[in-house]
């Protein structure tokens, strides 16, 4: 369920159970099926009648098909994410336009960081920040997902140049250079840069061994 988690626990609006991800897709025919399957005609003594009928919903197609889009509007009005939904507009609302369109100063202080990392690095950062670093030369997910390009061990690739820490998104684990995994057990691999994000962003950049 998306929203609803301890993490939006207090928030205003939150978002109904519904499903939102792509992997829900199959579940869908299944429902219609089942709904189908639910207004099959029963016989009742001589008289043969169907569910929706005893229900008294509409009987014509043009009615049903009237019932059917006023159905998907209200579950729109409730449910959406885009435009169409009312969580969009709500400035409380954890998914609105406020919180995800609108420039603050959390995106401001992210201009700070990328204007510190150079075009040919090799990045590795955390969710919602990923998106903004693909265009470097490599672009890595840092999480605690095992992933094939560092042979499925945690932590980063062997060539990656910079770490970029969001301290701020509501999944984090991540709060302060001290739950930094890097730093823990590998300190003489990674230093962490200056702050100047007032806590929100940690950047940790590899220190490459001097050459003779």
């Amino acid at each position: 369920q998306l929203g609803n988690g301890p993490a939006a626990a207090g928030q205003a609006v939150e978002l109904p159970p519904v499903p939102y991800h792509h992997f829900h897709a199959p579940l869908l025919p299944v429902i219609f099926w089942a709904a189908a399957a639910g207004l099959q005609v029963r016989v009742s003594g001589d008289r043969r009648r169907t569910l929706a009928e005893r229900a008294g919903l509409p009987q014509s197609p043009a009615d049903r098909a009237r019932l059917a889009c006023l159905c998907a509007a209200l579950t729109a009005v409730s449910g959406s994410l885009l435009p169409c939904g009312a969580a969009f507009w709500s400035n409380q609302a954890d998914w609105g336009r406020a919180r995800l369109y609108q420039p603050n100063d959390r995106a401001e202080k992210l201009q700070r960081v990328l204007a510190r990392i150079p075009p040919t690095a090799r990045v590795a950062s955390t969710d919602y920040v990923h998106t903004r670093l693909t265009h470097y030369e490599r672009s890595y997910d840092y999480s605690d997902y095992l992933r094939a390009v560092n042979n499925y061990r945690p932590g980063v690739p062997a060539d990656t140049d910079y770490i970029i820490i969001d301290t701020g998104h509501r999944y984090s684990t991540i709060r302060r250079p001290q739950d930094i995994r890097e730093l823990r057990e590998e300190p003489v691999t990674w230093e962490l840069l200056p702050d100047e994000t007032d806590g929100m962003f940690l950047v940790l950049r590899r220190v490459r061994a001097a050459t003779n």
